[in-house]
């Protein structure tokens, strides 16, 4: 048990059941995702998007969920089931009080497909609908909650505008496609607008799992276990490609964060960078300032909910580059025990790797004022 409360760098909400059919322009109405309790004839509660099988919405709400329950609940839960702090900001902080968190950074649930859309026009209104309410949930207690926008880039120059007006609505960071589409490649500078208004605002872009165009994170439910077991192949890749197409070196002050995709393999992987890098410098061509392993140290973070093997080797990543998360409400989470897990993994940590890791650094990246 920690003598301070944890920061969550990784949390959700859980949206309205009506927000977007409700909200969003008259125009696209009609195809807004929305949720249906027991369509075609499927048992329980389902999120409908365009051009996407329905999905089960239980997944996001099983915090504090036994093994056994998530068996039925995953696929027939409802928010009628729910703790309700997902949308209700005052449950919240009540449900954080009894796992010993203090504040937590929000990401979306229902969104994360959103980010699958298709059609620039519906995905842009889509998030404009989100970004209000949230902006709106934060405001309960602007302190402990630090909600992070939503941002179309399939036109970047409109995603920067998007974000500098959610920054003044007082959300702290932004999410985008964890992997972007196979023709706009984060390598090309029709992104700029977007990087150098982040890297103004000081705000942290966020590479959540499940919001990518890859095949990584659209599996059907049904192959949940190939998100699960392969989840940071995606984040892996926008990173390379970050690194070394030269972006973090036009934006020196940029900072990228891996959500909910676990540190574990993060040591393999910079140490696979650095050898590359060095190997292939002439014959690749490769033209980086510092190492591919001093951009993660300078401008690159994670976040993880339960990954003991990653905090082992902290030293490896860079303690000033982790950041534990409690993903409550979904399944994932390990609310209402969060404490437990954290004394778990940190008891052969100093008691200031373990203080910046569960609070230190997220409270540092997002200004938190506690």
């Amino acid at each position: 048990m920690t003598d301070y409360k944890l920061i969550s760098a990784d949390s959700h909400v859980s949206e309205p059941t009506d927000l977007w059919v409700e909200r969003v322009d008259k125009r696209y109405r009609d195809r807004a995702p929305r949720l249906a309790v027991n369509p075609g004839g499927k048992e329980g509660a389902y999120f409908l998007y365009e051009g996407h099988s329905p999905h089960p919405i239980g997944i996001g709400l099983a915090a504090g969920k036994s093994p056994q329950e998530l068996a039925e609940f995953l696929t027939k839960g409802t928010y009628g089931d729910a703790r309700p702090g997902g949308w209700d900001p005052a449950e919240r902080l009540k449900d954080n009080e009894i796992d010993g968190v203090e504040a937590d950074v929000l990401y979306t649930t229902l969104g994360f497909r959103i980010f699958w859309l298709k059609d620039a026009g519906l995905q842009q209104d889509c998030f404009r609908v989100y970004n209000d309410w949230l902006a709106a949930y934060c405001s309960h207690a602007p302190k402990r909650m630090a909600g992070l926008a939503l941002i179309s880039l399939y036109d970047p120059k409109a995603g920067a505008q998007e974000l500098a007006r959610c920054v003044k609505a007082g959300l702290k960071g932004a999410m985008i496609w964890c992997s972007p589409p196979a023709d706009q490649p984060y390598s090309s500078a029709v992104y700029d607008p977007f990087w150098a208004t982040a890297q103004e605002l000081r705000v942290p872009v966020s590479l959540h799992a499940i919001t990518g165009m890859g095949q990584e994170s659209q599996w059907e439910f049904s192959e949940r276990y190939m998100r699960a077991t392969i989840l940071a192949h995606e984040v892996e890749r926008s990173f390379s490609v970050l690194i070394f197409s030269g972006v973090l070196d036009r934006f020196p002050n940029l900072q990228i964060v891996s959500a909910e995709n676990n540190c574990g393999w993060i040591p393999y992987y910079l140490q696979r960078m650095d050898r590359a890098s060095d190997r292939g410098r002439y014959a690749a061509g490769f033209n980086l300032k510092l190492k591919p392993s001093e951009y993660f140290q300078r401008q690159m973070h994670a976040t993880y909910i339960d990954d003991f093997v990653g905090v082992a080797n902290r030293h490896f990543v860079g303690v000033d580059r982790l950041m534990w998360s409690s993903d409550y409400p979904h399944q994932a989470s390990p609310w209402p025990h969060s404490q437990d897990v954290v004394s778990r993994d940190f008891k052969d940590a100093t008691p200031d790797e373990r203080f910046k890791i569960t609070r230190g650094n997220v409270a540092k990246l997002y200004e938190f004022e506690l």
